[in-house]
């Protein structure tokens, strides 16, 4: 991996297909869910996924993933997803979640049609050994592909509530924030499960909290 401007940031992306991991615990992800989806990363091996399936009784009866996908809680349930805390103590992400200098974020997903899709971030020394690490993990060629360098004095995004963070990123993919808008809080709420004042309560707080964030950032 070529050397970074000093202060900078970059990140990379793996795509591992289901036969390269067959040989590992998360293998068995897909046998209850056709998708999961990293939403945010909580810290060491817990994230906010949102899972698909085609039978709800996943959600409930899957002893089987307490070594690669332990749920925890149900933040929010439809009729074929679910927003939920789980564990990932899986190698992948244990690899990942030892070195302080990388961190696994957003697009990172499993699925039955795509296998498995990693997004990882951070220094240059902590994707050297994430890269290392994995390839030595999964000896098969991999697909990789390394990013541009990204500029560290990005907005540090604050901490969200569970809820609010799940309704944020709910607004983000459904397009409440693109030019055009693509949705309404009547469709979050109706999406989601919830009342609409309180969709629109999540949204004004979690905008809130983020833009003082980056005042207070951009002023020093």
């Amino acid at each position: 991996m070529a050397e970074m401007d000093g202060g900078s940031l970059r990140y990379f992306q793996i795509k591992i297909t289901y036969e390269q991991a067959q040989h590992m615990p998360g293998a068995v992800i897909i046998d209850y869910f056709s998708k999961a989806e990293m939403i945010f990363g909580l810290g060491g091996n817990r994230v906010i996924s949102k899972v698909e399936f085609d039978d709800p009784k996943s959600l409930e009866e899957n002893d089987e993933l307490k070594e690669s996908f332990e749920i925890e809680k149900i933040l929010l349930k439809g009729e074929n997803f679910a927003y939920v805390i789980a564990k990932t103590p899986g190698p992948l992400q244990s690899i990942i979640a030892k070195q302080d200098e990388c961190w696994m974020v957003p697009p990172s997903i499993i699925s039955r049609k795509e296998g498995f899709f990693m997004t990882v971030q951070g220094t240059s020394t902590g994707l050297k050994y994430a890269r290392d690490s994995l390839v030595s993990l999964i000896p098969e060629a991999l697909e990789m592909r390394i990013s541009k360098t990204i500029d560290a004095d990005w907005i540090l995004t604050p901490t969200l509530p569970e809820k609010r963070q799940v309704v944020m990123m709910t607004a983000v993919e459904m397009g409440y924030y693109n030019p055009k808008r693509k949705c309404t809080q009547k469709d979050l709420a109706e999406f989601l499960g919830i009342q609409q004042g309180t969709v629109a309560e999540h949204l004004r707080h979690a905008e809130s909290e983020i833009i003082n964030s980056w005042a207070k950032h951009s002023s020093q």
